[in-house]
């Protein structure tokens, strides 16, 4: 869903009259100390779907501590770019899926496939199915939804607004 966020807030802020150019207001370091931390995170998801490998079982032994370091870095970026107003949906997201991460084990519930007994905080689990005819079904938390609306809403205000004449520059 966030790929799909950043290419919709692209298209449309162009459409708007907006200038890529402007994206240099966020804080470049910050951007990707933030990077980082997101591909971490898809590179878990990706490897969990491997099975019988030695090598990705070794990996999945520190997923736990892989996690941590993945939202440590996240955090760090998010918070470089607080100044930025919209930066805070992608701040109240990420710590809505932390909280569900660290509350469950260090896994995010499924509520779709499983019930709800001996879950904490059901809310934030994976509760949001995209099903066909979208192009790309999955299955979103609510922290994720704000995460996407939050790097629509960035994009958005970094092309458009008038952020780039304030000087967020750090």
């Amino acid at each position: 869903m966030f790929i799909e966020a950043i290419i919709l807030s692209l298209i449309i802020g162009l459409i708007r009259g907006g200038r890529l150019r402007k994206l240099k207001v966020l804080n470049r370091g910050s951007i990707y100390i933030l990077i980082l931390g997101i591909i971490i995170q898809y590179f878990i998801i990706s490897i969990a779907s491997i099975e019988d490998n030695e090598g990705i079982n070794i990996i999945l032994k520190y997923t736990k501590y892989i996690q941590i370091l993945s939202y440590i870095l996240i955090f760090i970026g998010i918070l470089l770019n607080l100044p930025i107003k919209s930066i805070w949906a992608l701040l109240v997201g990420y710590v809505l899926n932390f909280i569900a991460l660290v509350s469950n084990g260090w896994t995010i519930p499924n509520l779709i496939e499983a019930a709800t007994e001996n879950i904490n905080f059901p809310l934030l689990g994976y509760t949001i199915e995209f099903f066909e005819p979208y192009p790309f079904p999955k299955v979103l938390t609510l922290g994720d939804m704000i995460i996407s609306f939050g790097i629509f809403a960035l994009i958005q205000e970094l092309m458009v607004g008038s952020s780039y004449n304030k000087g967020y520059r750090f």
